[in-house]
């Protein structure tokens, strides 16, 4: 282990603007742990390069893209939380990009090994233009204002529409970046602890990792700049990492146009954002139950959870027997229930602990929630009946 004294030259030499930094056995011990960490990170990514891409032959059928397009809709927008903190780099320093930016791009990153799925966002206003990683040969053009998406599949000459009326409210990442970090320095239970410099690619950043309402964010810093260039956030019920961010780039404004090309046939996507409903959120169940997962619910539905099950979902239509029509139904219910969550609107947390649980038996809670202005909870079982139960009664 590298002595405390020799751990301070070395911060000291890449700070040559004189961090104060104390160091000893604890910073000795956070050095190690980040060297253990790293190689860890290197056996995973070793382990990941011999396992075949498990999206790479769902995204070959029409059924899986459609499939796939309900990971992009309910990934439509995707928030995150600042931080107030002590370091040599003031806070004001740190949010002063995000707060006044007027365009950014960014990769935002869910689950990990070969079914991560990286979303890359280049932002305008309330324009969007996305990529995503596990869906080749695809952009997709979001309108906020306008509550409209347009996808588009450049191998089938395809555009689909989607109408994104009910999403009221709904801000890209960069305008809900700039509203939270407003918001969260007002908060009464917030906490923060800078954590010093950690290296990334090569590269080295001031990381901080700050804590409240039930969410933890780490993130790192430009040491001379003071620009976030990564950000991680956890939420008892999602974990997003947010990567390569640049703000107030140059974007050209034709790339966000919501014109269909010349060529392109188009369709309706038939999901409607207005008709977010429990009944809805029961069927996907059932469907994620039956047909998905052979039996059995799933072990989370997260949206981490729904980018690995991609593969799951076009074995389990060939086993049913359905036809490419009813496929494409299937799939359309599945997305449109799943709204549900993704747009959870009632009060707190939701809960899911269908993990193990056999499709039929109703003794096993499954799913529970708060709908707003109710002092009761709903409860879902694994028969897919729903009660309501007080709190004092909900499931441990």
């Amino acid at each position: 282990m590298r002595p405390a004294r020799d751990t301070e030259r070395h911060i000291r030499n890449v700070y040559a603007d004189g961090l104060k930094v104390t160091t000893g056995a604890d910073l000795d011990k956070r050095v190690l742990s980040n060297v253990m960490e790293t190689l860890d990170e290197l056996e995973k990514k070793e382990s990941a390069a011999i396992e075949p891409n498990i999206w790479r032959s769902i995204m070959r059928s029409r059924v899986a893209k459609l499939a796939a397009a309900a990971v992009i809709i309910i990934a439509v927008t995707l928030g995150m939380f600042e931080f107030l903190g002590p370091s040599s780099i003031a806070w004001a320093d740190v949010v002063e990009p995000l707060l006044n930016a007027r365009t950014a791009v960014l990769d935002i990153v869910v689950g990990s090994g070969g079914s991560q799925m990286v979303i890359h966002d280049e932002m305008m206003g309330s324009r969007i233009r996305r990529t995503v990683s596990n869906v080749v040969g695809t952009d997709i053009i979001i309108d906020l204002e306008q509550q409209k998406m347009l996808t588009l599949d450049h191998d089938g000459k395809a555009a689909t529409s989607i109408e994104l009326a009910g999403l009221d409210g709904v801000e890209n990442y960069l305008q809900k970046l700039q509203n939270l970090v407003v918001r969260l320095q007002e908060s009464p239970d917030f906490s923060v602890e800078n954590q010093g410099p950690q290296e990334i690619d090569g590269a080295e950043y001031i990381v901080f990792v700050a804590n409240g309402d039930s969410q933890t964010i780490t993130i790192w810093a430009d040491p001379e700049t003071a620009v976030p260039v990564r950000v991680e956030h956890r939420t008892p019920n999602m974990q997003i990492a947010c990567e390569n961010m640049q703000f107030d780039v140059e974007l050209d404004e034709a790339r966000f146009s919501m014109e269909v090309p010349e060529g392109y046939g188009t369709r309706d996507a038939g999901i409607d954002f207005k008709d977010s409903s429990e009944s809805g959120f029961v069927e996907t169940l059932r469907i994620w139950a039956e047909i998905i997962e052979d039996g059995h619910f799933p072990d989370g539905i997260a949206l981490e959870d729904v980018v690995k099950m991609g593969p799951q979902f076009e074995q389990g239509m060939k086993r049913a027997g359905l036809t490419e029509e009813q496929q494409i139904e299937v799939a359309t219910r599945w997305g449109q229930g799943y709204v549900f969550i993704r747009f959870f609107k009632g009060q707190g947390e939701w809960h899911y602990a269908g993990q193990g649980v056999k499709q039929g038996d109703g003794t096993k809670p499954i799913f529970w929630y708060q709908p707003q202005d109710s002092e009761t909870w709903r409860v879902i079982y694994g028969d897919l009946r729903v009660e309501d139960v007080a709190e004092a009664n909900l499931p441990q």
